[in-house]
């Protein structure tokens, strides 16, 4: 069951549970924005419900919510971003941020980011640069942490879910950009993590074991059977495991973060390389909107073809006028979160709480 919530309410919410944590008020301001803004793009698994996923690495030092992350622009077109141990999203943003500027006086910049804890969807980064008329590429690896994926062939715990994303600035001939953003698994590790909680089984396509055989259960996977396939699973995961392969050593080359197999930490900290591409060096704007529009019109002659980032403007739209969807799974760790740092969740959410099932009796008195 979900539950709908003003953006508002949820914003204020965030900020909260991030001031509790230590975070300053500009941090839990950035942060709540990558946040939420997951959640109106529909992706959950990356909005304010991982919260007690980041109060957990707080709680362990693998998230200094003090920090702010330090840029060093080399020669020419290059950018270094650390993350310092912070926020990921913090990091990320000003990666973006320096390579778009970068790209606006040298037609290409390429961004090396490390120790960025977790930067939550990569597909965040590519609407912004998108948005600012640049094309974006990232490849991510996790400095050796969350390996949860198999090799091709393979059926140990080798690699983690790697995500890469690209976008494709449309200017004014669509009224979205060109986004793609996915795991070089079959599915991400937050999808299996979210199946957990529901007691959703799993698609037989998502998992093996030693003996070919998918993994049982969503509770068999989070106790450390089996592992995720590679994109493109028994047949054709050659091609994702590639993709893994090359995010992960660009990860550890560009972005200078360690690689797996270097050390292997309790958490992940995200590293990558962020590309950026001015595409106007190359054709006029008009050009470019002549060629996306004929090319999305190709496209859209079949009933039911959208386009990568389509989707996520049309939810964005309806969770704009209708309200954020929360699943009820999400709201009882998120109270006991912020139960944890001495903050009394909004009324829109202590009144849903009082309907959801297994919440606990110290939760229910605020």
């Amino acid at each position: 069951m979900t539950v709908r919530f003003d953006q508002t309410t949820l914003r204020a919410f965030s900020r909260d549970i991030l001031d509790g944590l230590g975070g300053p008020p500009e941090t839990a301001r950035l942060v709540t924005e990558s946040l939420v803004r997951a959640d109106l793009r529909g992706y959950g698994t990356h909005g304010i419900g991982i919260l007690p996923l980041y109060a957990g690495m707080v709680d362990d030092g693998a998230i200094d919510p003090l920090a702010t992350p330090t840029v060093d622009r080399g020669d020419g077109a290059t950018v270094r971003v650390d993350g310092q141990t912070g926020f990921g999203q913090l990091a990320a943003r000003e990666a973006t941020a320096e390579g778009i500027a970068v790209a606006e006086e040298y037609g290409v910049s390429v961004v090396g980011l490390r120790d960025a804890s977790h930067i939550g969807p990569v597909g965040e980064f590519a609407e912004r640069a998108a948005e600012a008329g640049m094309v974006f590429l990232a490849f991510t690896n996790t400095a050796g942490g969350a390996t949860n994926t198999a090799a091709f062939g393979g059926a140990a715990r080798t690699l983690s879910t790697n995500p890469v994303a690209f976008g494709v600035p449309t200017f004014d001939a669509l009224p979205y950009d060109i986004v793609a953003d996915f795991a070089t698994s079959q599915v991400s590790g937050s999808v299996i993590r979210d199946h957990h909680r529901t007691g959703e089984p799993l698609d037989d396509e998502w998992t093996t074991t030693p003996s070919g055989d998918p993994v049982e259960s969503p509770a068999a996977f989070m106790a450390g059977e089996g592992a995720l396939l590679p994109l493109g699973g028994r047949t054709t995961g050659h091609k994702g495991y590639a993709l893994s392969v090359v995010a992960e050593l660009l990860g550890g080359l560009i972005g200078r973060n360690p690689v797996v197999g270097e050390n292997d930490p309790e958490w992940l900290a995200n590293g990558g390389a962020f590309v950026l591409v001015d595409p106007t060096a190359f054709l006029s704007v008009a050009a470019i909107e002549d060629r996306i529009g004929q090319f999305a019109a190709h496209l859209h002659r079949e009933a039911g073809v959208r386009l990568p980032g389509e989707g996520a403007h049309q939810r964005t739209q309806t969770n704009r006028s209708e309200g954020i969807e929360i699943p009820e799974h999400d709201l009882v760790p998120l109270a006991e979160t912020a139960a944890g740092v001495g903050v009394t969740p909004p009324a829109e959410i202590r009144a849903a709480l009082d309907g959801a099932e297994d919440v606990d009796d110290d939760l229910q008195t605020w």
